[in-house]
């Protein structure tokens, strides 16, 4: 046979192929059940999970860090059940997750909240390698792809800290709901349809915005397989999914304006709830494919943000090119590559419910970028035959020790803020935090200019000029320590825990008069606080004030019974009252 027949033939043959991939009924007859999938790949999804347990081995006797303490530790209902049920939505996941760990093992050691959060990656980990099955049929872009998603070093915010579990748990659910929707396209299967509805649900019972990627990447399957052979036969349902989407949004908005609130709060405040999407995704996405492309400047705050203005336009317009033109040219492309900004769509989008770039928002959607990477290599493997192998191999090398430093880094809060000031040094949370890191290590000096620098970055930032004084407090250096109140309040009027420090040092320097004054300013801020009341009592006894005072105390105990000092300050009240008679 003619070599030019041979090539005729050849080019045939892969537009039959590709026609088949891309029509509905291709799909549907490539579609192997779940249980086949794993059966069949038991052995890989086994080393799979062994590679996954050695990279992150060096996590688990991490610490407790950051926001851990506020719902781990310090949180005095964890071992309620009603709380973990509830809080603070019906059936939250993560909640209950942190409540059965403590029930089974407290909170003395953190290994157990870190190994539960490495098993919630493995269970991913099998569930991204069914979905991708499913969606490129192609047992060696599948395998390539999750290679490089278990290293990629991206994930270490969501799989070593245990407040970032929640991310794992999310990605767990989203990935669910989708297969099992696929499955019932291919099937008309009501189980799954039900299935599919049901992680739906616990997701939207765990995290309100995120969940509703499930709705944008079915659409972005339909675009996929094709939407029109869809369309003539679920056409009838379309309707359905809008409306529970616009249900969703109803229900998850008084959650959703809560999160714009904490996010949009404090020094955090701006005029809008609204970022400019003109700043935002020009900023953004650049940033997140930077982080994908070359995780070098891995950190918990992301706020160095160095590409000029022209060259952020130019990857976003190539970026959004790129994925115009493999929708016409090859579909499998353009999937890979719109995945990692459609599963991450709710956290970026513009209502501020989210900051503006976090490493464990692109969990799910790092996906999209290995598949993209696992398609490259896949479809050049056999023409370089050792380049291939050999970028493969150098990408899992060098991922893995970024894995590996990671993981270091965020083994206790010490190394955390030290390696998030480093490559953070314009963020004044940053400093800030390394600052009370210092002051529990008890070096003071440290914690002044841990403190002092975050104000330099950020000149009205009061909860560091609070911090610093408390710190000058502490080594005795009163005029320091009220100049920095003063200066806190000039900024915050509103730090009610300012006042209550300035009336310490009032009554410390016997200026009765104006500690009253304070004390009377932080129980108009805070008019339950019990702490607040209690050091008005104080205040009111020192100043001879004393059935004042033991009429605060018992109104403290009336609601908090408990409250030990306010109990003992009330007996000795009644004793001046004896002691008087």
């Amino acid at each position: 046979m003619s070599q030019k027949r041979l090539k005729k033939l050849r080019r045939q043959l892969t537009e039959t192929r590709n026609e088949k991939l891309d029509s509905r009924e291709g799909i549907h007859e490539l579609l192997p059940k779940f249980w086949d999938i794993i059966k069949k790949n038991w052995l890989f999804l086994l080393i799979m999970s062994l590679l996954a347990i050695g990279l992150y081995a060096n996590a688990m006797s991490g610490d407790f860090v950051s926001d851990d303490y506020a719902t781990i530790p310090q949180n005095p209902e964890i071992g309620n059940f009603k709380y973990a049920i509830t809080y603070p939505t019906l059936g939250n996941s993560m909640t209950f997750t942190n409540f059965f760990i403590y029930k089974l093992f407290g909170f003395a050691s953190p290994v157990p909240y870190h190994l539960t959060s490495l098993i919630y990656f493995l269970i991913f980990n099998i569930l991204a390698f069914v979905f991708v099955k499913l969606i490129t049929n192609n047992d060696w872009v599948t395998k390539i792809t999750m290679l490089i998603f278990v290293f990629h070093p991206i994930h270490v915010e969501a799989v070593s800290w245990n407040a970032g579990k929640i991310y794992l748990i999310l990605g767990i659910y989203i990935l669910a709901s989708v297969i099992n929707f696929i499955y019932y396209l291919d099937r008309g299967k009501s189980l799954n349809l039900i299935l599919s509805g049901l992680f739906f649900l616990l997701a939207f019972q765990t995290d309100r915005p995120r969940p509703f990627a499930v709705f944008l990447i079915i659409f972005l399957y339909f675009l996929f397989v094709g939407w029109k052979s869809i369309w003539d036969k679920y056409a009838k349902y379309f309707w359905w999914l809008i409306l529970v989407a616009i249900i969703g949004v109803f229900v998850s908005w008084p959650y959703i304006n809560n999160r714009i609130n904490i996010v949009n709060s404090g020094y955090n405040a701006s005029e809008s709830i609204f970022y400019n999407p003109f700043f935002q995704y020009p900023t953004e996405i650049p940033k997140y494919l930077q982080l994908l492309w070359f995780p070098v400047d891995l950190t918990l705050y992301h706020t160095m943000y160095v590409l000029p203005t022209w060259l952020n336009w130019l990857i976003l317009l190539n970026y959004l090119g790129l994925i115009i033109y493999f929708y016409f040219k090859d579909k499998r492309y353009f999937f890979a590559l719109s995945f990692i900004f459609v599963a991450i769509a709710p956290s970026i989008a513009p209502i501020k419910v989210s900051w503006l770039v976090a490493e464990r928002y692109m969990f799910l959607g790092s996906l999209g970028f290995c598949w993209f990477l696992g398609l490259l290599l896949n479809d050049h493997w056999k023409k370089f035959k050792i380049v291939s192998p050999v970028i493969l191999i150098s990408i899992l090398a060098y991922y893995g020790v970024r894995v590996y430093q990671r993981n270091i880094d965020w083994s206790t809060n010490h190394n955390l803020w030290v390696n998030t000031c480093q490559v953070s040094p314009n963020s004044h949370n940053a400093w800030n935090n390394i600052g009370d890191d210092y002051d529990k290590l008890k070096d003071y000096d440290n914690a002044v200019k841990g403190f002092t620098q975050s104000v330099l970055v950020k000149p009205n930032y009061a909860d560091a000029y609070h911090n610093r004084a408390n710190i000058f407090f502490k080594t005795g250096r009163l005029d320091l320590a009220r100049e920095s109140y003063d200066t806190a309040l000039r900024f915050s009027p509103t730090l009610f825990q300012t006042y209550l420090s300035l009336t310490q040092i009032d009554l410390n320097e016997g200026k009765l008069d104006l500690a009253l004054a304070h004390a009377n300013e932080a129980v108009k801020i805070q008019p339950n606080d019990p702490q607040a009341n209690f050091v008005l009592g104080i205040v009111l006894a020192q100043g001879g004030r004393v059935e004042e005072a033991k009429k605060i105390m018992k109104q403290i105990l009336t609601v908090y019974p408990d409250y030990k000092m306010a109990r003992e300050a009330l007996t000795q009240l009644e004793s001046i009252k004896v002691g008087s008679s």
